[in-house]
């Protein structure tokens, strides 16, 4: 398919009035597997021009998707066998994936990837769900808040409890905040959400301070009692997972300062759920270190690994798209705290390489 075209820039009737622009944008998304908002930045006109050249590139006939159910799905299929049985899973969702040389830098959250994993997340939890059930969830701008934004809820469960696994971690509400996404979970259902209203962080001023004591202190307030009280309840867990360094604005906000991530970044971490951070061998470096530089209020992410053993409870890990996420998925594997994955292939695929 040629990739020569004219000099873009101009109207949108023109652009999508010439048959070379078309077969660019074809050319460009199809073959050389570019994102829509690579092409768009790299033919200076919108991501919706781009949208509507490759749908008229279809009915052109310029563009022909021929779909092979029983190849593709056979494909798809063997792969997530292999790989579960090789990550020792309970389930695993695949979506069709890219490679990641063409992702750019902190172009993940907006990459046609990620829409395919957060929406395949959102049909796996909506038919996971039943009334009377306990969620207890994780936060996030890309994965969790892009899971909560694609569901479609089939039915009303009134009984349904969701509760957030973490703390506010600033003082104004953010758009990934994980009291927020279960809110607004509890209220697609027409259920009940639970605050966890406190913060997040609680830095270790003294030495003789340790985890059962803050743990003890905390759930002395009822409204937070309430919460642990539905974590020990929780049936479905649901988590994202960061690669280290994509929450610092944990330091530009002066919740914690330099010295205290340093002293975590000494042990190597490679994966980050709600600031519990593991490293490659799946160990909880909040839990090595004699006198951790910060408490964390929520849910203990690393109790998962207890919990899920032999008691039938599902903790689902949502998380792909980009090379990053390849150690930190493989760590938040070991560290056992997941038994269900929904990726893409490619990331699977990486994963049973390694």
């Amino acid at each position: 398919m040629p990739v020569d075209g004219p000099q873009v820039g101009g109207s949108e009737t023109r652009l999508l009035g010439d048959e070379r622009f078309l077969r660019k944008v074809a050319h460009l998304y199809y073959e050389e597997g570019n994102s829509q908002e690579m092409i768009a930045e790299r033919e200076y006109c919108s991501r919706q021009t781009v949208s509507k050249a490759l749908q008229k590139a279809k009915e052109r006939g310029i563009v022909r998707i021929s779909i092979v159910p029983d190849l593709r799905a056979g494909f798809l299929r063997n792969l997530a066998r292999d790989v579960r049985t090789e990550l020792d899973l309970d389930d695993l969702v695949l979506v069709p994936g890219r490679s990641f040389n063409h992702l750019k830098e902190g172009q993940s959250s907006f990459d046609d990837v990620v829409i395919e994993i957060t929406t395949a997340a959102a049909d796996y939890l909506d038919q996971l769900l039943k009334d009377g059930d306990k969620l207890a969830i994780c936060g996030g701008s890309t994965f969790m808040r892009n899971m909560e934004r694609y569901l479609k809820p089939t039915k009303l469960l009134p009984n349904l409890d969701v509760v957030a696994t973490i703390g506010f971690v600033q003082a104004r509400t953010t758009y990934g905040d994980a009291n927020l996404i279960a809110h607004d979970i509890a209220t697609a259902y027409g259920g009940r959400h639970t605050w966890f209203c406190a913060g997040a962080f609680f830095p270790n001023a003294t030495d003789d301070f340790n985890l059962e004591g803050f743990q003890a202190l905390i759930r002395n307030y009822p409204m937070l009692d309430a919460a642990y009280s539905l974590y020990e309840q929780a049936s479905i867990f649901m988590l994202s997972v960061w690669p280290p360094h994509t929450n610092d604005d944990v330091i530009t906000h002066g919740i914690i300062s330099p010295e205290q991530m340093q002293a975590m970044d000494n042990l190597n971490p490679v994966a980050d759920i709600n600031h519990w951070v593991f490293d490659a061998k799946g160990r909880c470096i909040n839990e090595l270190l004699d006198s951790p530089p910060y408490y964390l209020t929520g849910f203990e992410i690393p109790r998962l690994k207890t919990i899920l053993h032999g008691s039938g409870k599902k903790s689902i890990l949502v998380a792909g798209g980009g090379p990053d996420y390849i150690p930190a998925i493989r760590a938040v594997l070991r560290a056992g705290v997941a038994n269900i994955l929904i990726t893409d292939h490619v990331t699977a695929q990486l994963l049973l390489e390694i």
